[in-house]
């Protein structure tokens, strides 16, 4: 037996009595909304004759945690924080969290949030204990018309006897849900006619449901939160891309080598910075069976090992070592990192460009990098043609790139390939400086190509539809 939140759009007045309710009994901080009052509206006044019509609608849609039948919260969860009772509850375990977001990022109805005072993440559990006791969540409890309550299920089966329901998952879910989702979740909503309008429908109330500053609440405050994330990323494939090219050398001088390691070691620092409790960073690994970021942060450490044991057999053997199983690790590592981002809840990132995009990084910065110390002539060429790639996806972008940050890139990236052609074309006419020129400006457009990459997910509920 599983438990069902139940909600009439139909009769809803907004007063927010289930929002209150919630937020009280669970103490949450300015900013943190278990449940959530929308508020939607669309329409328009039109001249008919010498009369005006209107096709004027609005509604309110009351959601929190759906508790859903497959959570891909707890399924994507690094530190396995959350937990799924017998009866479907699902949980968050707070002294396992270390804030890492991903669990936002996976949730296609954003029901995980960050609590900024504690630096971890939180949602609805349910009231469980009020469950326990054989009473009503307080949100169902608080509201004044009885238009929010709660239902067992049964085999994924509601047990109402209505059949004006709306019991998802559905053909299409209402605005602003998610048109689908197949985390199944226990959601029941009676529509409001307003639902099934075929008219653009905006959100009134977007301040309130995800206030300014909050991440969710513009792409550009989303994607400065993640700087330290494309820090991290930039750097660790720039590394991998400078061992991997660095095969060619047989062996890979020292000075690259010790390049690689402050480059992985930058990188993974940095990305400390974006966890909100850093002292539970050490459970990162234990949901290998399940999270990508799992198997990406333990990709990142085996690649790490790789190259001290490769730099240790040079320096203490006085031989060549063997590259190839750092140079393997490092192309798994990316993948995995690409992986980590290939989420149904983020359309724009669900999608092989993720994958071209970043190992087009790695080959861009690992071709130049490696240049800079040695003299490998026509290498730019490699380069000069991965950014061409990387135009190539920038224009052809879903959503297309617009804005400052995007014209900027263009330009930085065309500037860069026609550096990357001349100078492998005219070796003899170009000199370090030009290679250093090329890397500049290369690195300058990635930061600005990931930076979007980040501002691209778009949290419901903010376009219209």
């Amino acid at each position: 037996m599983n438990y069902a939140f139940t909600f009439d759009a139909s009769a809803c007045s907004g007063c927010k009595a289930c929002q209150e309710a919630c937020k009280d009994k669970n103490g949450l901080p300015v900013g943190v909304l278990w449940r959530r009052v929308i508020e939607i509206a669309g329409g328009e006044w039109k001249i008919s004759g010498s009369a005006w019509e209107n096709s004027i609608f609005a509604y309110n849609l009351s959601l929190a945690c759906n508790h859903c039948s497959h959570p891909k919260c707890a399924g994507v969860c690094p530190t396995n924080a959350y937990a799924v009772r017998s009866d479907g509850i699902v949980i968050l375990d707070s002294t396992k969290c270390m804030g890492c977001g991903y669990c936002a990022w996976a949730c296609p109805y954003s029901a995980p949030q960050y609590d900024r005072t504690g630096g971890i993440m939180t949602k609805c559990d349910f009231c469980y204990d009020r469950i326990d006791a054989g009473l009503p969540p307080t949100c169902v409890a608080a509201c004044p018309l009885r238009v929010l309550d709660y239902t067992p299920l049964e085999n994924g089966k509601t047990i109402m006897g209505s059949q004006n329901l709306w019991q998802l998952p559905a053909t299409e879910h209402p605005f602003p849900l998610p048109n689908f989702s197949r985390t199944e979740p226990h959601l029941v909503i009676k529509p409001h006619a307003g639902m099934k309008y075929p008219l653009e429908k905006l959100v009134c109330n977007r301040e309130e449901v995800f206030p300014p500053g909050s991440i969710e609440n513009s792409h550009r405050v989303a994607a400065f939160h993640e700087l330290p994330l494309v820090s991290f990323t930039l750097l660790t494939q720039m590394a991998v891309g400078m061992a991997v090219f660095g095969l060619v050398l047989r062996p890979i001088p020292m000075p690259i080598m010790l390049v690689i390691g402050i480059l992985l070691a930058v990188g993974g620092l940095t990305s400390f910075l974006h966890l909100g409790r850093k002292r539970n960073a050490w459970r990162s690994v234990i949901h290998l069976r399940k999270s990508w970021l799992s198997r990406e942060i333990l990709m990142t450490g085996l690649f790490g090992i790789a190259w001290a044991l490769t730099v240790g057999w040079e320096y203490f053997k006085d031989a060549p070592a063997h590259p190839w199983p750092m140079a393997l690790l490092g192309i798994c590592l990316v993948y995995t990192m690409s992986r980590v981002y290939l989420l149904r809840a983020v359309p724009s990132w669900n999608t092989w460009r993720t994958l071209v995009s970043f190992y087009l990084s790695a080959v861009i910065l690992g071709v130049l990098g490696t240049r800079l110390f040695m003299p490998l002539s026509g290498w730019e060429l490699v380069a000069g043609f991965a950014l061409a790639a990387e135009l190539v996806l920038a224009l052809t972008a879903q959503p297309a790139v617009i804005g400052a940050a995007g014209i900027l890139r263009l330009v930085l990236l065309s500037l860069g390939i026609l550096g990357g052609l001349f100078t492998g074309i005219f070796p003899q006419v170009s000199g370090t400086w030009m290679v250093v020129s090329i890397l500049i400006i290369t690195v300058l457009e990635e930061v600005l190509g990931r930076w979007q990459f980040y501002a691209r997910r778009t949290p419901f509920p903010i376009l219209p539809k």
